[in-house]
């Protein structure tokens, strides 16, 4: 790389930003402690003393209800009942605390208890039936971190095929139609602008299934790119190899909750920049369901069931799907599919519910297949890409009671993946030498066929290693009660696949000299990730204002050399989050941390380029006159020095809780510094052209011993490269009204104001003049290349949630409108700031020195794009659920049903623009079996 990446725009002004944030939370919590002093408090004797929160938890026919989840807040301590029903927690200081009870096939249930002295109260939970009021469709937002809970209901209503279709109900995204033709990903807070920021959103965004992180570190399923192609291009096959993970491949109808944290993260999690998605599979006893889902493109069958064993300690879990979609139901050999299965077995202990273990054996198959159309005979496209998964994860929680550990917890987890991705195509050319060799070196070559049909195989066979202890301490200090959170973690990715392969004599298609060879992914070494992290969830009140803090600091250790030795960095990540409530019901919040990605072995081992050279070519009709010599350059890739890229995160809020509504607000400003992109670098090659002497007949020319000449050639070859930057700020908010009784009808609405700014800050090499060029170019200019792409979007979502109880029927509709959307190109400077000469060498130039006619040459045609600003955009969904009391549903959904799809004029391409999602529609049958 030429030189390196200059600093972040003056334009965030971060420094600035940092010191005004730390003010107003100096002040905060000053004025916390200070405010209303002579306010009316608890009495002394409730300040040292402690107390005990009891229950019980019944059934609608007065039953008290087992294995009944009861998690204690803002402290996130947990309970269990037991056989009658009962649960109980200790001491705990005097205080507000909200029990929150959940059950598989009941809804959740939320209790607020201001705890003066000890506590019994009595919970009746009602069976999840579609039309309660209590059952609710939308997200909830939780009070630190800005997250949404998405729980079983929601998910049952939105009728997902994949875990991508509920993340509408996140404030900031849109509702889209449930394709499958493609890879799903998800970015978070943050809009589309650039391929790379994209990708690097994506893959910054962490997911984990049952505590397990699903890494995607491992997937070395690409390809080497043609010159006439993107430096960035996709393979030809479906592919999210150096990207986030593909959401087709996570179903979503065993899944209880799903969690999505877009602000600050507790120190317990890592390896991620942009946000968190973490889902929980439902466990637990219940009838066995089957779902069926039909959409112009797709169906889907699912089984699930739950059931315990005779002492109820032991609790089993089945669940499978099949699914089949196509891109477009008019192209019947565009297809995807997938099947996926888990078993999952709970232990419950006897003795006061205090060990609780789950192991979880769990496995998809996914196939993206594009079949060979019969009438193309000639060109016998085809490709596919198939991912075999398997996972077995255990995870056990023990409540110690001691008064120097409270909570000992351990996950542990092995994936294991096939993946297979396949590609031909008919190759036509002329005649060219063609070398196998591997190395350095000058040899004769043979004559390559001017037609044939390329067959590539990619095969990869990832493995994921995932261990993590944790303990936990609660203690009483004064009047506040603290979480003290100790623990660690180990990641190992590795790939044994047999890599990339093909026969050499047919290699895929390339030009400009590149050549091509097979590679196996069995040398690549594994990817470690060590991190330790401590952490204080504390709650209490200070002069009379409730307060929850929660502050930790996480260091991660990324390919470790020893606990506190690095091969790449060592990242130091503070995390802290905050809350007051300044008024009765009105809370302030506000965060600040910082976190890590590191980059995937695709990046990190990339693969080396070769380039072969012709020195001699004669090609004869008599075969055994022909000779060609080849020389044969490469540039080795692998063991790239790219570093983890960091995200730093802002975020100030507030939450107002009254009967009448609830309002969740966040202002957020993040910064991605380091992020991974490729670029197209060129390197000088000087090689030796040689002449004949006499070329006898029948036999090979004989070849002069000196060469005749030395040329250069340029090679160009794509690179990552650690210079992207993105930032991200806007708001988001949600309001939920309670529902107006006279209609039945609820209303809830969401939205953000998002703008995302990226750009390369680094530089970027004219490669296509050194390889485009009839002649080889004396010098090879360099650009810097920090032009910023401006995105702006302002949406919001509003849902009218009407509500049937007597008939079983849940109404929802939504009016979600796009009122900004304004795409800001920057503009490029058409002047160089260095360029590289035939030997490799970088000359810098001064501003003054680039307006010399000696370089008029190195300048560049600097086109200048419009801004697009688009006008206001609306889309009318709806969709309704019915349950019948004998176990049978239906749901329906339409998007889009007034089929309002706007063309707008694009001033850059000159053409005209098909907004919004088409017409779409689907269906569900679902039937629980007694």
């Amino acid at each position: 790389m030429p030189g390196k990446g200059g600093r972040a725009p003056a334009f965030w002004a971060i420094s600035r930003v940092k010191r005004i944030m730390s003010i107003c939370l100096m002040v905060l919590i000053s004025y916390t402690a200070c405010a209303n002093p002579d306010a009316a408090g608890p009495s002394p004797d409730s300040l040292t003393n402690t107390f005990s929160l009891g229950g019980l938890v019944k059934d609608a026919d007065g039953h008290g209800l087992e294995n009944v989840t009861v998690l204690l807040l803002p402290v996130e301590e947990y309970a269990i009942t037991d056989k009658e029903g009962h649960f109980s927690f200790g001491n705990l200081p005097h205080g507000n605390y909200e029990l929150r009870l959940s059950s598989v096939g009941y809804a959740t249930e939320n209790r607020v208890v201001h705890l003066t002295g000890d506590t019994f109260i009595e919970v009746d939970l009602k069976e999840r039936i579609v039309g309660l009021a209590e059952v609710a469709v939308t997200a909830r937002s939780k009070r630190l971190g800005s997250s949404s809970v998405i729980d079983k209901s929601a998910i049952i209503h939105t009728q997902p095929l994949s875990l991508a279709d509920v993340l509408q109900l996140v404030p900031g995204h849109l509702a889209v139609n449930p394709a499958l033709g493609s890879a799903q990903q998800v970015n978070l807070r943050q809009i589309p602008s650039t391929t790379d920021a994209s990708r690097a959103g994506a893959l910054g965004t962490q997911l984990i299934i049952d505590g397990v992180p699903v890494s995607n570190n491992a997937n070395l399923q690409n390809d080497v790119n043609i010159l006439n192609a993107a430096p960035s291009a996709l393979p030809p096959f479906s592919s999210v190899s150096g990207r986030g993970n593909d959401l087709r491949q996570i179903p979503v109808d065993h899944i209880e909750s799903i969690e999505v944290i877009r602000g600050i993260p507790s120190a317990r999690f890592g390896d991620l920049t942009s946000g968190i998605i973490i889902a929980n599979s439902r466990i637990g006893s219940f009838k066995p369901e089957i779902r069926v889902r039909l959409n112009p493109d797709a169906m889907q069958a699912v089984f699930m069931t739950g059931f315990s064993g005779r002492d109820r300690k032991n609790i089993y879990n089945i669940s499978s799907d099949i699914l089949r979609a196509r891109d477009d139901a008019r192209n019947p050999f565009n297809q995807y599919t997938r099947l996926q299965g888990q078993l999952a077995w709970q232990y419950i202990g006897e003795r006061d519910k205090r060990f609780v273990a789950t192991s979880i054996i769990s496995g998809y198959r996914t196939l993206d297949n594009l079949k060979q159309d019969p009438d193309d005979a000639r060109y016998q496209t085809r490709h596919y890409s198939y991912d075999y998964n398997i996972k077995i994860s255990t995870d056990g929680r023990w409540k110690a009671g001691k008064k120097w550990i409270s909570v000992l917890q351990y996950t542990a987890a092995l994936t294991y993946g096939h993946q297979k991705s396949y590609y031909q195509s008919l190759v036509t050319r002329d005649l060219y030498p063609l070398s196998v060799a591997t190395t350095d070196t000058t040899m004769r070559g043979v004559y390559g066929r001017s037609e044939y049909l390329n067959q590539t195989t990619v095969d990869g066979k990832p493995l994921n290693v995932y261990i993590k202890t944790e303990a936990t301490l609660l203690k009483n200090i004064l009047s506040t009660r603290h979480r003290f959170i100790a623990g660690w973690e180990w990641r190992a990715d590795v790939n044994k696949g047999n890599g990339r392969w093909f026969d050499p004599l047919y290699p895929p298609r390339q030009n400009y000299s590149m050549g091509d060879r097979p590679r196996s992914y069995r040398d690549i070494p594994a990817l470690h990730q060590l991190a330790y992290y401590l952490e204080d969830n504390f709650s209490g009140t200070v002069g009379g204002k409730k307060l929850m803090v929660q502050a930790g600091v996480r260091i991660d250790n990324l390919a470790p050399r020893g606990m506190f030795a690095s091969k790449y960095k060592i990242v130091v990540s503070p995390r802290f989050n905050t809350a007051v409530e300044v008024l009765d019901g009105l809370w302030l919040r506000g965060g600040y941390g910082i976190a890590a990605k590191m980059p995937p072995l695709s990046y990190l081992y990339p693969g080396t380029r070769y380039f072969d050279l012709v020195n001699f070519n004669y090609y004869a009709a008599n075969a055994a006159e022909r000779l060609v010599i080849i020389t044969t350059r490469t540039i080795p890739l692998d063991d790239q020095r790219l570093m983890p890229y960091q995200s730093e995160k802002w975020e100030a809020g507030l939450d107002i809780e009254k009967k009448e509504y609830t309002l969740n607000l966040s202002l957020f400003k993040e910064a991605t510094t380091g992020a991974i992109g490729i670029n197209r670098e060129v390197r000088p090659f000087p090689y030796d052209r040689l002449a004949a002497i006499s070329t006898p007949a029948g036999r090979p020319p004989v070849l002069a011993p000196e060469p005749a000449r030395v040329d250069t050639f340029f090679a160009a070859y794509d690179v990552p490269v650690n210079n992207r930057y993105i930032a991200n700020k806007g708001a988001e908010f949600t309001v939920q009204l309670p529902e107006v009784r006279s209609i039945r009808t609820s209303f809830n609405i969401t939205g953000a104001y998002i703008q995302t700014e990226t750009f390369d800050d680094g530089y970027y090499m004219d490669a296509a003049r050194a390889y485009q060029s009839n002649t080889t170019p004396e010098r090879i200019p360099v650009y810097r290349s920090s032009s910023a792409v401006r995105t702006t979007r302002f949406n919001t979502s509003i849902r009218f949630i009407h509500r049937v109880p007597a008939l079983n029927i849940i109404f929802s509709a939504l009016w979600q409108t796009v009122w900004l959307s304004v795409n800001r190109p920057g503009v490029l400077s058409p002047f160089p700031v260095s360029y590289m000469n035939r030997k490799g060498e970088v000359i810098s130039l001064s501003e003054s020195e680039t307006m010399q006619p000696v370089y008029d040459d190195l300048v560049r045609t600097v086109g200048t794009l419009a801004t697009t600003r688009y006008p206001p955009l609306h889309l009318f969904n709806i969709r309704c659920t019915k349950e019948w009391r004998k176990g049978f549903g239906f749901s329906f959904y339409a998007n889009n049903f007034l089929n309002y799809r706007p063309l707008h004029a694009d001033a850059n391409t000159g053409g005209l623009v098909r907004r919004n999602e088409p017409l779409f529609f689907g269906a569900e049958f679902n039937l629980s079996i007694p």
